[in-house]
């Protein structure tokens, strides 16, 4: 048995524990609105026993530690899924906003309806005589306004993705401005949980607030963190260390050449300010994720379909074009198109137009005064022989007069190629199976190389009596002008035609944005689940706090009802023995 001292210990040990309780209970009502915050428990449990016979006596109680209630798996499997989650709300929020530019609310607003417009231009020009009519000549300018409200709505339509391309990189920026900002907060925090934790105490406040820490980098970047001996985290993008206890490595952001400067993802050690390592592909996860997914692989592909789209369009256009006559010849005609250095040859870098020249021969044929044919000249290219400045002097000698004859052709402005017809003559062009004419920007109705920079040629924009709606030139011959219409069904790389472009790619772009809503809509849900899970583990339950308040309350006034008792039996035995005889 104890002494009545010791008794009186065993009192104020139950009161300190109920003090205990107490104010761990009100640390978590104080902190029921706390983001991130994970409700305590004090864990109290009895002191030593005094093993005497008999015995043991019991000495009171010990407050034994402060836990935290956390579910460390659960939590785990809440970054991984938020981290997805993440990813595709991102996915979900780019296509909406691609999805809005596309989404045509009025009639004759959009792309759809610019191709529509313009080979029904054709085709109502097919339809008319070439002639110097005044309904000849309105439907020429008519074509000449669909065709530049074509060209800018492609312009429009691939700019727009283009911009939300680059709106993607300064987001990738921001995003690993962000991600160093919270590395570098997580090795602050693993260096305080560390030095609290060392002298045996659990620095749970501390450990919520690197929880919280992580579960925002998890929202940005797929991660994955192991916990050390010393209560340390190292934090890992892909099995690359961005957090290792106290220390964190930087990421960066840099452009890639081979992808239009578009920003890839590299690593740097800590200590050297440098990108070192190119992590892009370890990226899989969250925000980031996202970011690169919509640039390169949506968008991107959205891009090249409307590329394709342009290109199609101004390659089968002037190859046509180039071939076919307008009302009036040419007197003279300049290219739009011009090389790097006129004196290399096509097959050279410096040489090389934007598109390829072929072997073969182009025909120039050339009028007198009356209209009538008086000379074909044949000029033959080699693209491994030739260069712009030899197709020039072939051109020129073409009528064995070098330096003046029916026809010459000279270096003008930015390298590009002039033809000119002796006083009285003119010419157009027969065939070509060089592609020199559409390469060089020869009698084109387009100019232009993709969707981004495609045009209406000046020459028939400023006179649209050069429109070539004829192949030979004779009265009633609107030909060209039919075979232009019909462009419209020539199919594109992926096998639809131009025709059917429109609708495919709106729909592409749709059944794209349903796939990402649904994933966005299912992963949320999951997110939604877990998330209620932990907070029945994790968070403050008032109901609860109340209960246990009043627990310990109660606690505390039996144990100082006990010191009472105890403090009176002292004052009878100091106080109140001993007297006999007094």
């Amino acid at each position: 048995m104890a002494n009545i001292f010791g008794i009186l210990q065993t009192g104020i040990s139950g009161l300190f524990v109920s003090q205990s309780g107490i104010d761990v209970t009100g640390h978590n009502i104080a902190n029921l609105n706390t983001e991130g915050y994970s409700r305590q428990r004090a864990v109290i449990t009895t002191e030593s026993p005094l093993n005497v016979t008999p015995g043991p006596f019991g000495r009171g109680a010990k407050l034994d530690s402060i836990r935290r209630t956390f579910d460390d798996v659960l939590a785990r499997t809440i970054r991984n899924e938020s981290s997805n989650l993440s990813y595709w709300n991102n996915l979900k929020t780019s296509l909406e906003r691609l999805n809005i530019h596309f989404n045509e609310l009025e009639a004759g607003s959009g792309l759809g309806d610019s191709l529509k417009d313009y080979f029904n231009a054709w085709s109502d020009l097919s339809n008319n005589p070439p002639d110097n009519s005044d309904e000849s000549l309105v439907k020429r300018r008519t074509l000449i306004e669909k065709s530049v409200t074509l060209t800018q709505k492609i312009q429009e339509s691939y700019n727009n993705i283009e911009n939300l391309r680059t709106e993607k990189d300064r987001n990738i920026s921001l995003k690993i401005d962000k991600i160093n900002d919270i590395a570098n907060n997580i090795a602050y925090l693993n260096y305080q949980i560390a030095k609290y934790e060392a002298g045996g105490n659990v620095a749970n406040d501390l450990r919520d607030k690197r929880e919280l820490a992580l579960n925002e980098l998890s929202e940005i970047v797929n991660i994955v963190s192991s916990e050390k001996y010393d209560g340390q985290l190292s934090v890992f993008i892909g099995g690359i260390a961005i957090v290792d206890s106290a220390q964190a490595n930087k990421l960066y952001a840099v452009e890639n050449d081979k992808n239009s400067s578009h920003y890839d993802i590299y690593w740097g050690s800590f200590g050297i300010n440098k990108p070192q390592v190119n992590i892009t592909d370890k990226i899989t996860g969250g925000a980031v994720y996202g970011e690169i997914k919509v640039r390169d692989a949506y968008l991107k592909r959205y891009a090249e379909q409307l590329d394709d789209l342009a290109v199609s369009i101004i390659n089968t256009t002037n190859q046509l074009h180039s071939l076919g006559q307008g009302l009036d010849r040419f007197d003279q005609i300049t290219s739009n198109n011009g090389v790097i250095n006129p004196s290399y040859k096509f097959s050279e870098d410096a040489g090389k137009f934007q598109s390829q020249i072929n072997k073969g021969t182009f025909r120039i044929a050339v009028y007198n005064s009356e209209g009538q044919i008086s000379n074909y000249y044949d000029i033959d290219i080699d693209p491994e022989k030739d260069s712009l400045n030899s197709i020039i002097n072939k051109i020129s000698s073409a009528d064995n007069d070098p330096n003046g004859g029916r026809i010459q052709s000279y270096i003008s402005s930015n390298n590009t190629v002039k033809i000119v017809a002796e006083d009285g003559y003119t010419f157009t062009f027969k065939e070509d199976t060089t592609n020199f004419l559409v390469a060089a920007g020869l009698n084109s109705f387009f100019n232009g190389t993709s969707a981004k920079d495609m045009v209406v040629s000046s020459l028939v924009l400023n006179n649209s009596r050069f429109i070539a709606t004829s192949l030979t030139g004779e009265p009633g011959d609107n030909q060209n002008a039919l075979n232009m219409s019909n462009i419209k069904f020539k199919p594109l790389s992926n096998g639809i035609t131009i025709d059917e472009f429109y609708t495919v790619f709106i729909s592409s772009m749709a059944n794209d944005k349903s796939q990402v809503d649904t994933f966005y809509s299912t992963k949320q849900n999951v997110v939604t689940e877990l998330k209620i899970k932990m907070d029945q583990i994790q968070g403050v339950s008032m109901d609860e706090e109340y209960t246990n308040l009043i627990k310990y309350q109660k606690a505390y006034e039996a144990n100082a009802r006990f010191i009472t008792a105890v403090d009176q039996m002292i004052d009878r035995l100091i106080n109140n023995t001993g007297l006999v005889g007094r």
